[in-house]
């Protein structure tokens, strides 16, 4: 029944602690996803004025 956690060999505990570390970037992920989007308005997070700031200024810069 619980075939997967018997470890038969080095790569299964190596396999095991991949899925860990996937399973832990994917809960701080959504954490912080949400903490960032209790914080911030949905106008910041889609704003691009700042990256357009710094095209404009790279741009007069080349002239």
């Amino acid at each position: 029944m619980f075939d997967f956690l018997e470890f038969r060999g080095p790569w299964d505990m190596i396999q095991a602690a991949a899925w860990l570390v996937s399973i832990a970037l994917l809960l701080w992920m959504v954490i912080d996803a949400i903490r960032t989007s209790k914080t911030h308005s949905e106008d910041v997070l889609a704003s691009s004025q700042e990256g357009v700031d710094e095209l404009l200024a790279h741009h007069d810069r080349a002239r």
